[in-house]
């Protein structure tokens, strides 16, 4: 076989063999496959953004548990769903479910919507994310690019250079679609992504498509896809005050995030970017002097190194300091993961 006739062939076996072979060692029991429906798909697919499967499994179920369906999500509030987010990270995801669902509310009755367009119009969500939830929930014939299938398709056709872009692979996701079973086909690419065809070391010998890509014949796998310049994380010092009621010393005082900036619209600790900043709100306070250094924590976030070092204070006497809100430990409210590990190991010391 030679030119057009032997891409057509790598087209037509590619999903052939991927649907079959997904019979036999794909995944069938995640939570969102059970009882399927558009809103399961769309929540999983949203979490699922930049998240391993892992990662989101326990926080899904959880939030299915607390919600589930779409009025259970749209007569919730924001601070809710944020509380449920709370450790998952990318918080703007959770943000977009809440915008989203008050549109599913009143402008689709509870109901999902079927169209393409539709769909692309809800907050947070992508062309990929609404090609899966057409193909998995809908077995719509629709193609995704999310970067499990980015991989397996710049292997499969040893995409580089100037191809390397969102223009091609998207038409080359597009034709490796079948003309059925799309739902399947869907969910198969996505798991030989994240099972077979790995970013360090892909597992050629168990892949089906293997035959016919381009990257295992010439030994490229190694080298595809390209690496990437990696991105340069700028720092940032923050200094957290754990400011504690010395009688109930389950209370601290917390204050609810502006909607811009990290962690937008949750709860965290007095934050400071330099030393000067938090004295002045110590002195402002009367706190000086009673002040010890209790927790370091080293955060990564997509674009930002966070240097957190957490203060502790234990005060006397309640102040009113505007802003700020004595939270009890215990009470569930949506908080960034550094606030999160700080108030466990106070409660493990209060415990």
């Amino acid at each position: 076989m030679i030119g057009q006739e032997k891409n057509k062939h790598k087209l037509n076996t590619f999903s052939k063999n991927l649907i079959l072979w997904h019979k036999e060692n794909g995944r069938h029991d995640l939570p969102w496959q059970i009882n399927i429906s558009p809103y399961k798909v769309w929540i999983s697919e949203v979490m699922l953004q930049q998240t391993q499967v892992k990662t989101v499994l326990p926080y899904y179920k959880e939030f299915i548990q607390k919600y589930p369906n779409i009025k259970s999500l749209s007569n919730s509030n924001l601070d809710d769903i944020l509380e449920s987010w709370s450790g998952l990270g990318y918080y703007r995801r959770a943000q977009n479910i809440y915008k989203s669902s008050q549109i599913l509310k009143s402008k689709y009755k509870y109901e999902f919507p079927k169209l393409y367009d539709d769909i692309l119009e809800l907050p947070g969500i992508g062309r990929s994310t609404a090609g899966a939830i057409l193909a998995l929930a809908y077995n719509k014939k629709y193609p995704i690019l999310d970067g499990n299938v980015k991989r397996v398709i710049k292997r499969y056709f040893a995409v580089t250079g100037e191809k390397n872009n969102e223009k091609n692979l998207w038409n080359i996701s597009e034709s490796l679609l079948p003309s059925n079973n799309n739902n399947v086909y869907t969910q198969s690419i996505m798991d030989l992504g994240s099972l077979i065809c790995t970013k360090n070391i892909p597992l050629c010998k168990k892949c089906p498509v293997s035959i016919n890509c381009d990257a295992f014949r010439l030994n490229l796998t190694h080298s595809i896809p390209e690496k990437k310049q990696k991105l340069k994380h700028k720092k940032l010092k923050l200094y957290l005050l754990l400011i504690q009621d010395y009688k109930e010393k389950n209370l601290i005082l917390m204050k609810k995030n502006p909607k811009d900036g990290i962690w937008s619209n949750l709860w965290n600790l007095p934050s400071f970017n330099n030393i000067a900043e938090y004295k002045k709100f110590l002195e402002k306070n009367n706190m000086l002097g009673k002040v010890f250094n209790y927790y370091h924590i080293d955060h990564k976030l997509t674009h930002l190194k966070l240097d957190i070092n957490v203060l502790k204070i234990v005060l006397s006497k309640k102040i009113d300091q505007g802003d700020y809100y004595w939270k009890n430990i215990y009470d569930k409210i949506g908080s960034a993961k550094p606030v999160i590990m700080t108030i466990k190991k106070l409660k493990e010391e209060l415990d």
